[in-house]
């Protein structure tokens, strides 16, 4: 512990003393050669701030708990997922989307392919290779139509039937 005898190494302003135990009204306190400190009670007594005034609150006000509840993953709509990155054919895939009618907040795009990890309640998917093309089947508790890739469609018209077909069935 340290004395009032070192004090004056940790305090370097002055110091007064408040209340009514304060034996004088100015004292000295040595705190290095050649440097006092003066200690003195304010000549005004100063009022206690407003929130003393109003007394003292014997509890800590608590916060009340609400539960946590966990983030539900966003399912999608119509979840449209293909591999193309040719510029005719991502126009080919934006007159898809306009002839369905879909809305933005109806559907997503995924330009990477099929990905396991969305949830969405129907699915559109641009493959190469599938069981089935322009058949709905389920998949996990929703329903995805397969196609074939968007440059097969947007040079076979035959294809681009199918597909209309299809999807006026699906969506």
């Amino acid at each position: 512990m340290m004395d009032q005898n070192h004090l004056h190494l940790l305090i370097d302003e002055e110091i007064y003393i408040i209340g009514k135990d304060a034996e004088s009204t100015e004292e000295k306190v040595e705190t290095s050669p050649g440097e006092n400190l003066a200690v003195a009670e304010p000549e005004e007594e100063q009022s206690p701030p407003e929130e003393v005034k109003r007394g003292h609150i014997e509890e800590t006000p608590t916060i009340p708990e609400t539960p946590i509840e966990p983030e539900k993953e966003k399912v999608i709509p119509v979840a449209i997922f293909h591999e193309s990155s040719s510029e005719s054919e991502i126009e080919l895939l934006k007159k898809i989307i306009e002839a369905c009618k879909l809305t933005p907040d109806q559907y997503e795009v995924f330009a990477n392919g099929f990905n396991k990890e969305v949830k969405f309640q129907k699915a559109l998917v641009f493959v190469a290779k599938a069981k089935t093309f322009y058949t709905s089947i389920p998949y996990q508790g929703s329903q995805i139509l397969c196609s074939k890739p968007l440059n097969e469609i947007a040079s076979n018209q035959q294809e681009k039937v199918k597909l209309w077909g299809a999807l006026k069935e699906y969506l």
